[in-house]
């Protein structure tokens, strides 16, 4: 289990997750039957830059030079195109990355750090 957290801070919106039943209106969601308890989703963007950070010891954004050499990689599991998008990293700060997606669909990026776990984030991209 990962020892920090990942918070999506810019370039998404959390929107309702809503999946109603196409068949009859008094059908429950196929994502969610009880509907009090609303699913969310991150919300980005095709060509919007979206950032996710990392909070370590309550310190988000840490910079590399207190990680003690255990440094932040992030890779894509999931795109809906190849090749994925590049990543990006402000200098010396590993526990933020950047991406700006080109393709509307599902991403998925998963953020570790060794001996400390990983964590996986999803967006999705409209046009």
């Amino acid at each position: 289990m990962a020892d920090f957290r990942l918070a999506l801070t810019s370039g998404v919106t959390l929107e309702p997750w809503d999946d109603p039943a196409s068949v009859s209106p008094d059908r429950p969601s196929r994502v969610n039957p009880r509907p009090e308890h609303i699913h969310k989703r991150h919300v980005g963007t095709s060509g919007v830059q979206v950032a996710v950070t990392a909070t370590v010891d309550g310190v988000a954004g840490e910079l590399d030079a207190n990680l003690g050499g255990e440094l932040f990689s992030a890779a894509f599991l999931e795109t809906p195109t190849l090749p994925p998008p590049a990543l990006s990293s402000p200098a010396g700060q590993s526990s933020i990355q950047r991406f700006t997606p080109g393709a509307a669909g599902h991403y998925t990026l998963q953020i570790d750090r060794p001996n400390h776990g990983g964590v996986i984030v999803h967006v999705d991209v409209d046009s």
